[in-house]
């Protein structure tokens, strides 16, 4: 049986990069290897992609700002009244969390649909472009709904998001992040596990696990029992030096998977830590038929980021 190409594309890309649609369109292009398509190729874009698009939305004076925190004030202040009506439903939400979590909630919310048609039309016309599968990175949106033949967002909440794209651009499915970092759980909802499962395509399931989910292993649990047989993991470390600098473990430490040993925090570098206990670790114990990580690498204003993508061979 022809066997499935997981690719990460991962190019360096900066905030500067989305202040044009076409231009990004192009950057991505050439970050894809060249005569590559068909239907067994899947292609991995990087955790929080989808920032880029929300930046984009507020034009030059967004992108100029020097910190991502500016910039979301810069986006409020655009659409004040729209952004104070979704501050006021974060109650009706009953979202816990302080005045400034809030409010960039609130930002997210009030510029997340059209954040979610460029983020849609990029890499559905990406997948179509190579006739491949595209796991678009992932994108903090309300939750992603199929309702009837097309996939909507609904609600008050907000979830960090990846999705799935076939041949033909259309949506396979979205898997929403489990496991949140103490950066996010501040304005983000977790996503329910049980609601968790791989993606089904003609050549086997993908399972989706957003950056922290791939440490943990109820997810490989859950994956082997809905027949997962590839993986594929958007991800993103922050800031840029953590890559090489030692692992500074969990936090809160009581998050950490339980088979990670105390003694490894501090002892060993990030890279060390994601080959160990990332997906590349993880796979070696189970039956797999590949799988792939693909690493945010590049600057979102004082957002910055950068690890090794790497394909896991069965």
């Amino acid at each position: 049986m022809q066997s499935v190409q997981l690719i990460p594309v991962a190019p360096r890309l900066t905030a500067h990069d989305f202040r044009d649609v076409e231009f990004l369109y192009e950057k991505l292009l050439r970050a894809i290897p060249k005569n590559l398509s068909g239907e067994r190729v899947v292609l991995v874009f990087p955790e929080y992609i989808g920032l880029g698009f929300y930046l984009a939305l507020g034009g030059e004076p967004v992108l100029q700002a020097k910190s991502v925190a500016l910039a979301m004030g810069v986006l409020a202040k655009a659409k004040m009244g729209r952004v104070l009506w979704q501050f006021f439903k974060t109650y009706l939400d009953f979202f816990v969390g302080p005045t400034e979590q809030r409010l960039k909630r609130s930002v997210f919310q009030t510029y997340a649909r059209d954040a979610w048609t460029l983020y849609q039309e990029t890499f559905e016309n990406l997948a179509e472009a190579h006739n491949c599968w595209v796991v678009g990175g992932s994108i903090l949106l309300p939750k992603i709904l199929k309702q009837r033949d097309e996939w909507k967002i609904r609600g008050n909440r907000l979830f960090n998001q990846s999705v799935v794209f076939e041949p033909t651009g259309k949506i396979a499915g979205v898997t929403g992040k489990v496991h949140l970092t103490p950066d996010e759980s501040g304005f983000v909802n977790r996503a329910e596990a049980a609601d968790w499962r791989p993606v089904e395509t003609p050549w086997g399931r993908l399972a989706v696990m957003i950056c922290a989910d791939c440490w943990y292993p109820d997810m490989y649990g859950r994956a082997l029992e809905k027949g997962a047989t590839h993986y594929a993991v958007p991800a993103m470390v922050s800031p840029h030096t953590a890559w090489t600098e030692s692992w500074q473990g969990y936090q809160p430490t009581s998050s950490t998977p339980a088979d990670i040993p105390a003694g490894m925090v501090g002892n060993i570098t990030e890279a060390q830590a994601w080959e160990r206990f990332g997906l590349a670790g993880r796979l070696k114990d189970i039956r797999h038929q590949g799988g792939v990580i693909s690493h945010f690498n590049g600057q979102f204003l004082n957002l910055t980021a950068f690890g090794e993508s790497k394909v896991v061979s069965p």
